[in-house]
Order: structure tokens, then sequence, then C-alpha cells
């Protein structure tokens, strides 16, 4: 993971870099913490799934908090400390960050039967990819996150 200084936007400058296992990493970042996922079994070459939370109080110096395991984690997103996490066949998952120590503790909620590969949170609603559509939820109240819609695709031969 590369941190890069955005003092003159022309000319990115790195300040420090993050060092984890091999494997496919989408990262998130809010406030001084990135929220990282690491797959395994993909061409990646990764080994374990977990999700990884790093402290970036030093952007020179960032390291790891907390490491937990995961079940086939795919893309994540992150809005005012809710976590979605994608889980390929296993759903998706909201998780409340504020509890950094123990996250996968904090489940909101779990939309199981779905193959989710990535999500964008904004503004209250959360959007969607899997391999079979691209869903809509409402999260604005997190005791009530419910789809909204969803559009079909399919691939083809």
């Amino acid at each position: 993971m590369h941190i890069l200084s955005l003092a003159n936007p022309a000319s990115p400058n790195q300040l420090s870099f993050y060092q984890h296992i091999t494997a496919c990493d989408p990262v998130v970042v809010e406030g001084n913490r990135a929220y990282v996922t690491l797959r395994a079994g993909n061409i990646c070459g990764g080994t374990q799934d977990l999700l990884e939370v790093i402290d970036l109080s030093d952007k020179n110096d960032p390291g790891l908090l907390y490491s937990f395991s995961m079940t086939e984690p795919y893309g994540l997103g992150i809005d005012q400390g809710t976590l979605f996490v994608c889980e390929g066949n296993h759903g998706l998952k909201v998780y409340d960050a504020s509890y950094e120590g123990s996250i996968t503790s904090h489940l909101l909620a779990a939309f199981p039967g779905i193959h989710a590969y990535d999500v964008i949170p904004l503004e209250n609603f959360l959007f969607m990819i899997g391999d079979d559509g691209f869903y809509i939820y409402d999260y604005s109240d997190l005791n009530n996150i419910h789809i909204l819609g969803s559009l079909s695709i399919s691939g083809s031969d």
C-alpha cells in the first residue's frame, strides 16, 4: 500500500509504503485508518483471507493495528464508521468499524445469497456489483438496511 502526498497534485510524492502479504488488496480510508481486504486462492497469490486495519496517524510510518479472519473478502467501502465488505459467495456484510479491535464481532447486517464483488457507499446509498447484477441498498437507518432495487446482468457465452 503506497501513501502519497498531494501537496502538489500535478506531481504526487510517495511518503511511505506499507507492505503486507501478497494478495489482491482493495483499500479504503477514513480518517487515520485504512481498511484492506486480502483474499486467498486467486491469481494474486494470496494465502489468507483477512481484513486488516492500518494506522495512518503517521503517514510516514503506517502500521498494522488489527487483523481479522474473513471468508473470501473482495471489495469494501466505508462511510462514517460503517464498513461494507463483499465476501464473494457469502454475500455482503455490514460492520460497525468504530469497534476497531473487534469489528467482525459487530455485524450490523448480512445479505447472503448473492456473489458480492465490490461496493461504493455514497450518502446513505450503497451501490454493489455481484456476479449476477447491480444492487442498490439504503443504509440511512443502520437498524433497517434494505435493498431498494437491482438490475440483473448476465454474461454471454
